[in-house]
């Protein structure tokens, strides 16, 4: 398993303000009365007797009506209301949930003018300030801190193009939905840019439709330099989980189980013991239903796998020591766990050595035959939740999002799968292709209004499932595909 306390850096050339305050949680309450008229003796009367009758009817509506006005101005289905809580243990075709593991964590250019100014490459693609991203290879690539190339070349995680661009990818692939490497709602480091990418991305996912959850990073409170078991620490992730509570722990986008928002650690690193993890959930209601890195714990709910590659050998972990693992991981705690995620990767290919650090090892890529072996291992266990790990992690080189090197293979293999769960499911492999065209208008700044408004009907029909629609729309705004050339987006 690899170390992430060094193997994940933060972008530390960004200023470091005062330790993080908790910030209260808003709590309201509203007391509406409602006091009956008076009315006086009279003797009996059958015009005031109706006239009274019909008084009484009239308020008894009007009380009905304003009861049910105050009912829904709390409903969730109002702007600014929690939506209620949904279980999602299954997809909609009858599948596992198949997620993403997604990082949210790269700056970069937002339109090709950009592309020349260094300024706007954060740390995930110069390597910390060790590779000059504004310079371009001889092939036409920009010089990143990264073994695969994607096709749109470097990008910035908060451009709404881009988020769109992988939204509709992951929509297409039929892939339901991203795990989030959540470094937390607070500001320390670029932090605060990871969850500002972050909120942007949930923004599109649920447009389209599609779930997420947090893996939270608590190895952010090592990054941050605070002593173990630190009170100022528990206080830290509190606010966080306080933050996810009021925001996101109530959407019926978030996944559930059992009515509790689930959440998984990349570790735990920083809070070892259950009595830490219970603080800095305390503000959560629900609890979360969490989940460990490799049995770590074992009062955690289950676990997840990931890549193993503490099991190199001399700087390879062979297919061999890859399932040995992998079968003692599902044969293990975890078969006898009411609720299960499974890892499914492609490959491990990482950069440190390119900027002075040391390598995890390398797991080959083999023509793809890694990724259909751990996800059909994945699938034997009959999980809730498929992790795909991960979508883009540019710096260990496990990404299925498109790139010259592996092209979209992952995602046409997660097409097939997908018709497994769902006969019905509509995208082909052509489909795929599209976003990038309409990625590469946009981002140019070549395309006119008729192009835009095609563009934006396309994405709008591909989030609500609707193919047919999708490709009409495509096919208004002139861009064409060709499944056998990848034609990526280069200076």
């Amino acid at each position: 398993m690899v170390n992430k306390t060094t193997s994940r850096k933060s972008d530390t050339r960004r200023s470091i303000p005062p330790r993080y305050c908790v910030e209260p949680r808003l709590l309201y309450s509203t007391h509406d009365k409602v006091y009956s008229p008076r009315h006086p003796p009279a003797r009996f009367n059958k015009k005031l007797a109706l006239l009274l009758v019909l008084y009484l009817v009239f308020l008894t509506n009007l009380c009905l009506i304003l009861f049910t006005n105050c009912f829904s101005a709390l409903s969730p289905e109002e702007p600014g209301a929690p939506a209620q809580s949904q279980e999602t243990t299954t997809a909609d075709g009858g599948g596992p949930l198949v997620l993403v593991h997604y990082m949210p964590w790269y700056d970069g250019p937002s339109t090709k003018a950009q592309e020349n100014e260094l300024r706007v490459y954060g740390g995930h693609w110069t390597g910390w300030g060790e590779i000059r991203c504004s310079e371009t290879t001889a092939e036409g690539k920009a010089n990143i801190y990264a073994r695969q190339y994607p096709l749109t070349g470097p990008y910035d995680g908060d451009t709404e193009i881009l988020l769109q661009y992988q939204t509709a990818l992951m929509k297409i692939a039929g892939i339901d939905g991203v795990i989030f490497d959540w470094y937390g709602s607070n500001t320390v480091n670029d932090f605060g840019a990871i969850h500002e990418n972050t909120k942007a991305m949930v923004k599109v996912l649920k447009s389209a439709n599609l779930k997420f959850l947090l893996c939270y990073e608590d190895n952010t409170l090592n990054m941050t330099n605070y002593a173990k078991n630190d009170p100022a620490a528990v206080a830290v992730g509190k606010s966080v989980f306080d933050w996810a509570q009021k925001n996101w722990f109530t959407d019926a986008a978030y996944v559930h189980y059992k009515g509790r928002p689930v959440v998984v650690c990349f570790g735990p690193q920083y809070f070892s013991t259950k009595a830490q993890w219970e603080e800095v959930f305390s503000g959560v209601d629900p609890a979360p239903y969490f989940g460990d890195l490799d049995n770590r714990y074992s009062w955690a709910d289950f676990s997840y796998n990931w890549m193993p590659m503490s099991r190199s050998v001399n700087g390879v972990l062979s297919q061999e020591s890859l399932n040995r693992y992998l079968d003692s991981f599902y044969s293990g705690a975890q078969s006898n766990k009411p609720y299960r995620m499974a890892t499914a990767f492609s490959a491990f290919d990482d950069c440190y050595e390119l900027i002075g650090g040391k390598s995890y090892g390398a797991l080959d890529y083999a023509d793809g035959a890694v990724f259909a072996l751990t996800f059909e291992k994945a699938a034997a266990q009959e999980p809730q939740i498929i992790q795909i790990a991960t979508w883009n992690d540019y710096g260990e080189g496990t990404i299925i999002e498109p790139t010259i090197e592996r092209g979209y293979a992952e995602l046409e293999y997660l097409q097939d799968r997908q018709r497994e769960w769902d006969a019905d499911f509509p995208f082909t492999k052509e489909d795929l292709r599209y976003p990038l065209e309409f990625y590469k208008l946009l981002y140019t700044g070549t395309a006119d209004s008729s192009e835009r408004t095609a563009i934006a009907a396309a994405y709008a029909a591909v989030f609500a499932g609707s193919a047919e629609t999708f490709r009409a729309e495509a096919a208004k705004t002139g861009v064409t595909v060709d499944m056998r050339d990848l034609k990526p987006l280069l200076r």
